[in-house]
């Protein structure tokens, strides 16, 4: 009995390695997987990409329509803001949208998510549109003048939305480096969140509040001194509506939105964001 009792336990040795070998294995495999999904995107994330690149994708579309169209200027720029604006609502509904792995969301978690999808509507224009036509304003302004595509961009706006940035008026030119400058400490807090697997410090967090206040300063005075000057800028009443009043709307109110979400997060301490 005592000579077959262990030669017993070894024969079912090999089953029980066998079962914890597959196991490991499984467990592994599960990891890397979850592992995977973490590292892809989300499909709030996902969505966000499609946005960006449908507004990159209509510009070609309404510039065929002014210059081999017929449409007027007047119009298809108009109708081009608008749909810009539409882009921009369209990015900050959508963590409110019932998406696959945001469906059980809170409120809390869902304004949170939008207040860096703001951010990130606040610092795209700084880089793709400010800054180009700071740096290469002549070129600039000789391509919207004679219908070139790469520029069409900035088409809707110095002809007809606000003929300050036509003529490079230099208080205009002064808040757009200014907002180019808030925007580099905006960007590197951003990065950082996304590198510390979305979780601001506290100073990050005071870097993206702080941007926020100069974000609704700079509106301000941008529409005072037009307003001041009886909007001798403004080419007609639709455009002044639509180019000079609706598409900054969003800068005069967002910015409030996420100072506030900021103090309540660091007085809470509350610096992990789901996004």
């Amino acid at each position: 009995m005592w000579a077959g009792a262990p030669q017993g336990r070894f024969r079912d040795r090999p089953c029980s390695l066998n079962a914890e070998v597959h196991m490991t294995d499984t467990i592994a495999r599960d990891g890397k997987r979850e592992s995977s999904a973490k590292r892809g995107l989300s499909s709030l994330q996902k969505a966000l990409f499609g946005v960006l690149a449908f507004f990159f994708a209509i510009h070609p579309v309404f510039w065929y329509l002014e210059f081999h169209a017929g449409v007027s200027h007047a119009v298809a720029s108009t109708v081009l803001v608008l749909v810009v604006v539409g882009c921009f609502a369209t990015a900050l509904i959508l963590p409110w949208l019932p998406l696959p792995d945001q469906r059980d969301r809170t409120k809390w978690e869902r304004l949170s998510a939008m207040v860096i999808v703001w951010v990130f509507i606040a610092l795209i224009p700084r880089f793709i549109w400010e800054l180009p036509w700071l740096l290469l304003f002549d070129q600039i302004r000789a391509g919207v003048e004679s219908g070139s595509l790469w520029t069409y961009m900035w088409s809707p706006i110095l002809l007809g939305g606000d003929a300050r940035y036509l003529n490079g008026d230099p208080l205009i030119v002064c808040m757009e480096w200014i907002a180019l400058f808030v925007g580099l400490f905006e960007a590197y807090a951003l990065g950082q969140f996304f590198r510390n697997g979305k979780r601001f410090t506290s100073i990050q967090l005071s870097l993206i509040m702080a941007g926020m206040i100069v974000e609704v300063t700079l509106p301000a005075v941008y529409f005072g001194v037009e307003i001041a000057n009886n909007l001798q800028s403004m080419s007609s009443p639709v455009e002044m509506w639509v180019k000079f009043v609706l598409i900054n709307v969003l800068w005069c109110t967002m910015p409030l939105v996420t100072y506030f979400w900021g103090v309540r997060r660091l007085t809470r301490q509350d610096l992990q964001v789901k996004f």
